[in-house]
């Protein structure tokens, strides 16, 4: 009985080695797909930070060209009297607003770079351990098929050789 029960108990250890085993490839197979996809992101990711980086360094030197001229503008006072007598003063005022937005938008433009840096380093850390993730379950899945292989071998040399063991039925 407790052959019987010994074998019983391999067959299952070999059954359950078979299931971690299928188990294990599909979520592999899931995850290889799910990391394909996130290089991919991470690509796109990676060329709009450039882009983004580039427009706000494009933006950056513009703003500086146009405080350098309004400052160089401002120094001459005839120029800002004449803006006084004309345009009531208007057309510096409007300089300074441009300036103003400039600043603004530029600062802006500084947060997104930086979210965005932060987002796409938050992107490369979750796809490295999604990588190891799968190097672990390809592990599991190897240590699933040596189990499988070595209880099912092991359970058909003990029904073998246990064979008297098991009742068996001539009719």
């Amino acid at each position: 009985m407790r052959k019987m029960l010994a074998l019983l108990f391999i067959i299952l250890l070999a059954l359950a080695s078979v299931t971690g085993y299928l188990f294990l490839h599909g979520e592999i197979y899931a995850g290889e797909k799910l990391i394909a996809e996130g290089q991919e992101q991470i690509v796109r990711e990676t060329a709009n930070l450039k882009d983004g980086k580039a427009r706000l360094e494009a933006g950056k030197l513009k703003a500086a060209k146009g405080k350098k001229r309004y400052g160089e503008a401002y120094k001459n006072k005839l120029l800002v009297l004449a803006d006084k007598l004309f345009r009531g003063g208007k057309g510096f005022r409007d300089a300074r607003e441009k300036i103003a937005d400039g600043d603004e938008r530029v600062a802006r433009g500084e947060e997104k770079v930086s979210v965005g840096e932060g987002r796409l380093y938050a992107g490369e850390l979750k796809l490295r351990q999604g990588i190891e993730k799968v190097r672990q379950a390809k592990r599991a899945r190897l240590a699933c098929a040596l189990g499988a292989i070595f209880f099912t071998s092991l359970s058909i040399v003990l029904g073998f050789r246990w064979s008297n063991v098991i009742p068996r039925s001539d009719a």
